[in-house]
C-alpha cells in the first residue's frame, strides 16, 4: 500500500475524503459527487469500507459505471479524474471530483442538492441553497422581495428624479408601478426588492439591517488602537458612497511639491480618489446580500485603508479573471444603478484599473483577501 493512501485511511473520512464499498448504490454515489461539487471538490475511494477496512473492487466495469453516474445522474454533469491504487493486494479506485464551476449541482433523479460538511453529505439550508444558486449565477439575491413592504416604503420623488435626471425617462404617475416592476425594484405584488430598498427606500435599516456601511478611523496600525472617528451610514447607496469617500478625504492628506525644472505644483494624495471610489462601489456591487448581521466596512489605519465586503467572489469569477478585467456581477441591478448614477462604469474594470494605475505610479499594489466568507482589499497609505 502506498504511504499516501495509508495516511488517508488512517485519517479517515473528512470534508475532502469519502470511502465507498464496491457494492455502492448509484444514487448513493451520485449524492457524494454532488456534495463535493457544491463545495471544494474531493476524492471518493471505492473499495474501502466506512471503517477504513480495505475490501477492494470486485467485478468489472466499475470505472465505466462511475463515469456514467457522473454524466447521467448528476446535473450539471461532472467530469471526474479516476486513478487506481493497490492496497494490500486489493485494487482501490480513487474518483477525484473537482470543485464545481456551474453550481448548484443536484442528483437528477430526486432533484435534491447536497453539500459536504465534515465527513457527511447533507442537504443545504435555505440560506446555503440561495448562496449556491447565487454562486452559479442562477439567482440574484438582490431581486428578492422584502415581505411587508409596498410602494409606500419607497421615496417616489427620488425615483422620479432618478428616472428623469439619469435615465432620461419621463412618465405619468400611473406608470410608476410598471416601471418599478420592469426594473425589478418591486415585484408584481408591489413589494420592494432589495435593490429597490437600497436605492429608494425611506427607512432602509428597518427592512435591511445589513444595508449601509460602517466607517472607522483608528489611531494606530490595528484595531486595538483608539477609534478617532466612526460613522454608521444608513443612506441610499449613492449617498453612502459619497459620504464614505469624503470620510477618507477628511482623514488623509495631500502633499504638494514642485518637481525639478518645473514651475507647476504636483499634488500627491495619500489615497487616490478614483481608487477609493472604485473599491467602495465594487463592495456594493459584489457583496452577498443574503449575509445578515454584517455590513460593508471601511477602516482607516495609520498605514493603510481596508474595504471589507461580506461574501467571497462569485463562483463564476476567479480573482485572476477579476484582475484581468473579466466582468461578472453578483448584483447586476445594483451595478446598473451605480452606472446610471455615474458612480462607476459597468465594464468590470475596477480592480484592473486600480492595479494598472498603481503599477504605473510605482506604488505598492493593493493586497486582496478572497476568503470563503468575505472579500477584502487593503491599500497602503502613500507616504511619498
Amino acid at each position: 500500500m502506498s504511504t499516501s493512501l495509508a495516511e488517508i485511511i488512517q485519517r479517515g473520512e473528512d470534508n475532502a475524503v469519502e470511502f465507498k464499498s464496491s457494492r455502492f448504490r448509484n444514487d448513493s454515489l451520485a449524492k457524494e459527487i454532488v456534495a463535493f461539487s457544491n463545495r471544494s471538490g474531493g476524492s471518493i475511494f471505492i473499495g474501502i469500507e466506512d471503517d477504513g477496512t480495505i475490501s477492494g473492487i470486485t467485478g468489472e466495469g466499475i470505472e465505466e459505471r462511475v463515469i456514467n453516474i457522473c454524466r447521467t445522474l448528476v446535473e450539471p454533469s461532472v467530469i471526474p479524474e479516476i486513478y487506481s491504487h493497490l492496497a494490500d493486494a486489493a485494487k482501490v479506485l480513487e474518483v477525484r471530483i473537482p470543485k464545481g464551476m456551474f453550481k448548484p449541482y443536484k442528483v437528477k433523479k430526486t432533484h435534491r442538492f447536497y453539500v459536504r460538511v465534515g465527513s457527511v453529505s447533507i442537504e443545504p439550508s435555505t440560506q446555503e441553497l440561495v448562496r449556491l444558486l447565487q454562486s452559479g449565477g442562477v439567482y440574484h439575491f438582490e431581486i428578492t422581495s422584502l415581505p411587508g413592504t409596498s410602494l409606500h416604503d419607497l421615496d417616489l420623488l427620488r425615483f422620479r428624479e432618478y428616472c428623469e435626471g439619469f435615465r432620461k425617462v419621463e412618465f405619468d404617475d400611473a406608470d410608476i408601478s410598471r416601471l418599478l416592476c420592469n426594473w425589478q425594484l418591486t415585484d408584481k405584488q408591489g413589494q420592494c426588492s432589495i435593490t429597490g430598498m437600497l436605492f429608494f427606500g425611506k427607512d432602509i435599516p428597518r427592512f435591511l439591517p445589513q444595508a449601509g456601511m460602517q466607517l472607522f478611523y483608528f489611531e494606530s496600525i490595528d484595531r486595538t488602537g483608539a477609534i478617532l472617528d466612526q460613522r454608521e451610514l444608513c443612506e441610499p447607496i449613492p449617498e453612502t458612497i459619497d459620504t464614505a469617500v469624503k470620510f477618507v478625504l477628511a482623514h488623509s492628506s495631500v502633499k504638494s511639491f514642485f518637481p525639478t525644472h518645473s514651475i507647476r505644483r504636483v499634488d500627491v494624495p495619500e489615497y487616490e480618489l478614483f481608487a477609493v471610489r472604485e473599491l467602495i462601489v465594487n463592495a456594493f456591487c459584489h457583496r452577498d446580500w443574503s449575509v445578515s448581521g454584517q455590513k460593508i466596512r471601511l477602516s482607516l489605519f495609520d498605514d493603510r485603508l481596508e474595504v471589507f465586503s461580506p461574501g467571497a467572489l462569485p463562483n463564476s469569477l476567479s480573482l485572476e479573471n477579476a484582475l484581468s478585467g473579466v466582468s461578472y456581477y453578483r448584483n447586476p441591478n445594483i451595478a446598473q444603478l451605480c452606472k446610471d448614477y455615474e458612480l462607476a462604469e459597468k465594464a468590470g474594470r475596477g480592480l484592473q484599473k486600480i492595479f494598472k494605475n498603481f503599477r504605473e505610479s510605482n506604488l505598492p499594489t493593493p493586497e486582496i483577501v478572497n476568503d470563503p466568507a468575505f472579500f477584502q482589499v487593503i491599500m497602503k497609505r502613500n507616504r511619498a
